[in-house]
């Protein structure tokens, strides 16, 4: 079973500059309303998936004890952010039923408090692995300097630390940096920067103070790069009494992604539901079961979706290669095909009694773009999917109330 724990923990800082390209920033109404069309030159849906380049450093290192054996198996660095994969393996089968309370963290850099996102997946029944996200906005990350990882597994007596010299200079030189300082129309939310690197892409913007009910919970962008597009997915936040900084992020754009591109812009796509809202929604657990949902290509998925305004939208086809998943939707107008597509996501089908669950990052591996063959339609492609998996396709459930949405100006991002 996949287990997620976030805390805080002592991270970042000592600046160094990378190799920044510079772009240029200018607004353009190109999407409004329900009117909206998006315009994009069209990539063949024969044009090979996209890989995801893994800039990690192999560190290998490990230690040994009480009958666990735990290596740090690799790493990654940006100026802001901070990877590594930690590999546990035992000599004796895991109890998946008990709660381990195991403590992980890493340190890289100065002491200074970061945000740690953690993943764990068994990917047999001797052996974990954990995957650590670190990231600081405010400080950079060292280019190169000590890594160590303290990690305590209190049912097995272990506790263990270790060091390791790391270098992570050639990721470091792939950046893409630009201040943008274009204010959304519309809104009073201003964006600030973009900042591109091997681990992704994150928009960071600045908006007045609000009280924490009346906050917006689904608000979103999309990245244009070129002839595709990304979704920058809401990552974070702070405030205080002169207002809230935060920060849109995708995992899937990344630096080699934009490095060469000329067409970059990000189009708001803002909604007013509130945390309060949707809260008051959700406390009956008043979810939606979809008794009508089809299989194809081993997929699960519904076909067709209400919005609340009488739009409808339809998924008409899934195609699927060896480790790639292709989806034809469209909605009835532009707003409904862009809200389906952006929206969309899939995880792998959780077997009865199976102890093992690999998780799919949708995050990391989904892109979409528009279909040459339907003036609204789009198609949304999935790499790196596992050919043998049954997988489920789900929407953003908020997105049936169509009206709460809204599409912004575009804003262009040029070299």
């Amino acid at each position: 079973m996949v287990n997620k724990k976030i805390s805080k923990v002592l991270g970042p800082i000592l600046g160094v500059m990378g190799f920044m390209l510079a772009i240029g920033v200018l607004e353009s109404p190109a999407l409004a309303a329900d009117n909206v069309q998006v315009t994009s030159t069209y990539i063949n849906s024969t044009t090979s998936a996209e890989t995801y380049k893994d800039y990690s450093i192999n560190v290998n290192k490990s230690v040994i004890q009480n009958g666990l054996k735990i290596t740090l198996e690799k790493a990654l660095a940006t100026k802001h952010k901070l990877n590594a994969v930690i590999k546990v393996e035992s000599t004796q089968p895991f109890d998946q039923t008990k709660n381990d309370n195991s403590i992980v963290q890493l340190l890289y850099g100065e002491n200074h408090f970061g945000g740690q996102g953690m993943s764990s997946n068994y990917i047999d029944d001797k052996t974990l692995l954990i995957t650590i996200d670190q990231d600081n906005n405010e400080e950079d990350f060292p280019e190169n300097g000590d890594l160590r990882l303290d990690l305590v597994f209190p049912n097995y007596k272990v506790n263990i630390g270790m060091d390791a010299s790391v270098d992570f200079s050639e990721s470091f030189k792939k950046t893409i940096e630009k201040d943008i300082s274009t204010k959304i129309s519309g809104s009073d939310c201003t964006l600030n920067k973009l900042e591109s690197d091997v681990l992704g892409t994150v928009v960071t913007y600045k908006e007045p103070p609000k009280d924490h009910e009346d906050r917006y919970m689904d608000s979103s962008m999309i990245l244009k790069v070129g002839d595709k597009m990304y979704k920058l997915r809401s990552s974070g936040s702070s405030s205080d009494s002169q207002g809230i900084k935060g920060t849109y992020e995708s995992k899937a754009a990344t630096y080699d992604i934009l490095k060469d591109q000329k067409d970059i812009s990000i189009i708001p796509l803002s909604c007013d539901i509130t945390w309060d809202e949707f809260r008051k929604s959700h406390e009956n657990n008043n979810t939606k079961e979809y008794e009508s949902k089809e299989t194809i290509n081993n997929v699960r998925y519904l076909k067709s979706f209400d919005f609340s305004d009488g739009s409808k939208g339809e998924i008409s086809n899934i195609e699927r290669n060896d480790n790639s998943v292709k989806v034809y939707c469209k909605g009835t107008s532009e707003k409904a095909s862009l809200l389906m597509a952006s929206s969309m996501s899939i995880y792998y089908q959780f077997v009865e009694g199976q102890t093992n669950y690999t998780d799919y990052d949708s995050d990391k591996y989904m892109s979409f773009y528009k279909n040459p063959n339907d003036a609204l339609g789009y198609i949304v492609e999935f790499n790196n999917v596992k050919k043998d998996k049954a997988l489920e396709l789900i929407f953003r459930e908020n997105i049936e109330q169509i009206d709460r949405y809204n599409i912004g100006n575009e804003i262009q991002v040029s070299k």
